[in-house]
């Protein structure tokens, strides 16, 4: 088993980040109509369209949990993905854990529920499409791609020396 590799966890953390909102922006996507009924709703929204959307006052209160839930289950997508590839290129388990809390305490932080990151690719998502939807279906999939590229090349990469330190053990 290798050492602790800051280079490796530094990239994987990136990796997660990009990963963990792609998915969400992918979970915005498939309700898109309701995020902009919900924000829209305290503008005097038109009550039939609110209706049709939120029939019951239980659906209004179990929405946002039901898209916020997404975030976690991203994170241990993620955090599968990444144990088994530090696994399969024989990486200490330490980078997987430090990963693990460290994401832990950006979750616990609502860094993703409050779109942090993506607010730095608002313009760029703005400058493609004025709808909200297709704002979120593409950069869920740019990101969701980034992130998986960057988590699997921070193993498989020269960048790294890994091959090196394979070859030494």
């Amino acid at each position: 088993m290798k050492k602790l590799n800051i280079g490796i966890l530094l990239v994987q953390f990136l990796g997660m980040i990009f990963l963990i909102n792609g998915i969400f922006q992918l979970r915005l996507f498939t309700v898109a109509e309701k995020v902009i009924c919900m924000k829209n709703q305290f503008q005097f929204q038109k009550p039939e369209n609110w209706n049709r959307l939120f029939p019951t006052n239980e659906d209004v209160s179990n929405f946002w949990p039901s898209v916020f839930i997404w975030i976690f289950f991203a994170l241990l997508m993620g955090i599968f993905y990444v144990a088994f590839l530090n696994w399969k290129r024989k990486l200490s388990s330490i980078n997987t854990i430090l990963l693990a809390i460290a994401l832990y305490v950006l979750l616990r932080l609502k860094f993703f529920r409050k779109e942090i990151f993506s607010l730095l690719f608002r313009p760029i998502r703005v400058m493609l499409s004025d709808d909200f939807a297709i704002q979120c279906l593409v950069e869920g999939i740019v990101f969701t791609i980034i992130g998986l590229f960057l988590i699997y090349f921070s193993v498989n990469s020269k960048l790294f020396n890994l091959d090196k330190e394979v070859a030494e053990n």
